[in-house]
């Protein structure tokens, strides 16, 4: 006798429908029936599976830990059970081609910007260098005052 053919016996040994099974222990009835049916796999994970038969064992008054060693254990790994898949690595950056168009655009003005920032400068500094060199004030030509000895000699 199977696991969910012994289920549905001792239930009905009992006089209860799955309904009221379900009613009483707060478990969806698709559940107890895929207990019942020997088709845990259609409960979301085998963690559930073995807590949703151990809450139904203890309803109906049978051995829990022995119904639970009877359940099949699942081969499959249990992060696809769960809907979580295989884990791949993602790549950190995706380069699409918009993306290198505009990296591209961006590097091409940066350098726009820095050759054009470099002429500017370098206009200047010639400017600066090749200028005339004026005096910084005018000062006319000065005649030097007559001295007193000459005029000592004049008037004698």
């Amino acid at each position: 006798m199977t696991l969910g053919a012994f289920l549905a016996a001792k239930r009905g040994e009992r006089g209860l429908t799955l309904q009221q099974a379900a009613s009483a222990t707060h478990i969806r009835l698709e559940h107890l029936s895929a207990l019942e049916a020997d088709e845990p796999e259609l409960i979301p994970a085998p963690v559930y599976a073995r807590g949703y038969l151990r809450t139904y064992a203890r309803y109906l008054g049978l051995d829990e830990e022995s119904l639970v060693a009877k359940l099949p254990r699942p081969v499959q790994d249990p992060r696809e059970t769960l809907g979580l898949g295989t884990l791949t690595p993602r790549p950190r950056v995706v380069l699409t081609g918009p993306a290198a168009a505009l990296a591209g655009l961006l590097l091409l003005a940066g350098a726009f910007v820095f050759y054009a920032w470099r002429q500017v400068e370098s206009d200047q500094r010639g400017t600066i260098i090749n200028a005339p060199a004026t005096p910084a004030v005018y000062s006319p030509l000065v005649t030097p005052p007559p001295s007193l000895s000459q005029s000592s000699h004049t008037s004698s």
